[in-house]
Parts: C-alpha cells; structure tokens; sequence
C-alpha cells in the first residue's frame, strides 16, 4: 500500500468529488486533478482511481492516484493520470516531501507535480521537466507585443496574409477533422492505446462545460492543422497538436496558439500551458514554444520500485 505522512488513500465518492472540485477551484487546481476526467482514465485503462487526501472529511491537500495491478501481484501507483496527461501531483499550498513516500516490496509509485515556477530540491531518481506559460491576466495587446516573440509575431501575420483560417469547435464535428492529424502523428510515436473513442470521451465531457476545444487551421478550405485545448478557469492546456504531413510552413502553428490564447483568455482562464518542453529531445518544439511565452515553469517527477517489483517487472517484459 502506498503510504505518505498521515494520509488516506480513498475512493472519490460525491462527498470527496466535490471536496475535490471545491479544492481545484481555491487551491489553483488543474483540469489534471479533477475526478471526471481522471474517471474516464480509469475506465479506459482498467486502472483503480484513488485521491490520497490529508483529512477527508476537510480535505487541503489531495493528489490523483492510478493503481496499475499487474500479473504475480505486482502493482503501480501513479500520482498522475496516465499515459498522455503530462502532470498533476498535489492541490492545495502544501510543501511535498517525496522521502516520505513508501510502497510495499512488491510494489512501485512515480510522481509527476503541477508545474510551478519555484525551483526544486534534488533528490535521487528525480528528474525536472519544464513547460511555458502564458499569463492570460495581460491584455491582448500585452500578450501579443511583450509575451510572444517578434519571430513568432511575424509568423502570425505571415499566416493571415497566406489566407490561412482558424475556426473553433465547441463540438465533435471540430474533433472527426482533427483525428486523422493526430493519428497519423501517434502511428509515428507509437501510441496504440490512445483511440478516437478516448479522445471522444474526454471531449464530450469537458467541451459541454466550455472546458475544451478543438482550432481547426485552413488554407483554402482545407484543414492543414490543429490543437486540442483543455482545461478550467485556473489553466487551459495545449493538450494536443498535430498536421498533414509534409504541409508548407506558413505560420499556421503560431496562428494556432495566438487563438488558443485569445479564446482561453476569454473564457476567464488565468494561464495558458504549452505542456512539455524537452530541449534535448525536441529542440524545434522547444524553440517554437518558448517563442509563444519565455515564462519557463517546473515540474518534479520522480519514480521508485522496490527490488521485488523491479525483479518481476524485467521477467514479464520478456514473457
């Protein structure tokens, strides 16, 4: 059982659900945290959905766990959602103390935080990633003049001389257009488990509450690009991306976020997230982002199995 400090692993029923929600929207909680998107998780990925909480009956704190049982009774608990959802760690003002989390022998637990612009003790098996945002409080004009860069700025005005268009969907008529993008791009990468259906899910439920959309780029009529948003008044996300392959540069990209920005502004969000960065691996995406928004945020992942879990874990990836 994964243990830490004094607090509870439980089941969000409809009193934790909305502790939980009540908490996401005093504490500067993300749409990461909240129990219907961390629902729909479960189902897809035949996890167990936990909150570990500090007091539940006046929860303060809480973080999102995904328990992963495995074959021989090997088990994982995320302190995250799973698979593509980036981070999520803790709500509430807490300092984190990663050295008091412990499992049992055969068990593991990795913990990917809630990007903050504070840095980070170092600690072994911890590694930081980073992402950008956009504070959304600026007016436009401040955004667009004194946030984006001027090789960025360009690219947007580049993009409407071209004729390029960007048309939002609040529906799924926004999301079938976009798919075939984003599943070209996930055959590169690998992402097998990532389904329409799933993605479908996840819009259907949040885009209802304006929580997500979808920005279609086109050039003469014809979708060439386009970003999946989500989020909640604290922090909309640039979730997803995705183009036609092999399609010309004509600033459509940064046309994209410029609208991202303006409508997530307008629905009342605080800060725009362009999710990862990783300037090692993805030099391009990485110079692309942070010439949106500079404002560099840190994330603290960090990951422990005990010997029992590791040993049985290398003998199933080879059985």
């Amino acid at each position: 059982m994964l243990r830490y400090k004094e607090y509870r692993l439980i089941k969000p029923d409809e009193s934790i659900s909305k502790q939980i929600s009540h908490l996401i929207k005093t504490k500067n909680g993300s749409i990461f945290h909240e129990v219907e998107l961390n629902r729909i998780i479960e189902k897809k990925f035949n996890t167990e959905l936990f909150y570990l909480v500090d007091d539940p009956e006046n929860i303060k704190h809480a973080a999102v766990i995904h328990i992963t049982r495995k074959r021989f009774g090997i088990k994982q608990y995320s302190i995250r959602p799973l698979y593509d959802i980036p981070y999520a760690g803790f709500i509430g003002d807490a300092i984190i103390d990663l050295n008091e989390f412990s499992v049992n022998c055969f068990e593991s637990f990795c913990y990917a935080g809630f990007p903050y612009i504070k840095k980070h003790d170092d600690l072994d098996n911890t590694y930081f990633g980073e992402t950008a945002m956009v504070d959304l409080t600026l007016n436009e004009d401040e955004i667009f003049n004194n946030v984006i860069a001027s090789k960025r700025r360009n690219m947007v005005r580049k993009a409407i001389k071209s004729g390029i268009t960007i048309n939002a969907y609040f529906d799924s008529e926004g999301l079938n257009i976009f798919w075939p993008m984003l599943s070209e791009l996930h055959k590169k990468l690998g992402y097998v488990n990532l389904t329409f259906d799933y993605y479908y899910e996840l819009f259907r439920k949040l885009s209802s509450k304006r929580q997500a959309y979808v920005l279609i780029a086109f050039k003469n009529e014809i979708p060439i690009s386009g970003s999946f948003i989500m989020g909640n008044k604290n922090y909309m996300h640039y979730y997803k991306g995705a183009s036609v392959g092999n399609i010309k540069n004509e600033g459509q990209g940064e046309l994209l976020q410029w609208e991202a920005i303006k409508i997530s502004k307008n629905l009342g969000a605080q800060k725009y997230d362009l999710c990862n960065l990783n300037k090692g691996k993805l030099p391009e995406i990485y110079r692309f982002k942070t010439g949106i928004s500079k404002d560099i945020y840190q994330y603290q992942y960090f990951s422990y199995s005990s010997l029992c879990y590791k040993l049985i874990d290398r003998i199933l990836k080879y059985t």
